[in-house]
């Protein structure tokens, strides 16, 4: 990964990550990505005490759980439907 940060008009970042080899289009990537960031900015706003630890936490929840989908799907069909029922997160709640 390569993070580049660059000042002209406006603040912006150059993010250069190698795609994974099933991507089949980096213009949905980059949508989605998007929508991610905007996502948790807006959810940053109300939040008070969101630590940037409680996003990667969420993250990498979201990314198993996208995975275990996606094994589901291809052992038992593209038409099973998979919804969340519930999350449960063990260990302490907040931390001084």
């Amino acid at each position: 990964m390569h993070l580049q940060h660059t000042r002209a008009l406006r603040d912006t970042f150059d993010v250069d990550i190698p795609l994974h080899p099933d991507t089949r289009s980096c213009e949905d990537v980059a949508t989605l990505v998007e929508g991610f960031l905007r996502s948790i900015d807006s959810y940053r706003r109300d939040a008070q005490g969101l630590a940037q630890g409680d996003v990667l936490q969420a993250l990498s929840i979201v990314t198993a759980v996208q995975m275990a989908k996606g094994e589901a799907a291809e052992r038992f069909g593209s038409g099973l439907q998979i919804r969340l029922r519930g999350l449960s997160i063990e260990g302490d709640s907040a931390r001084a």
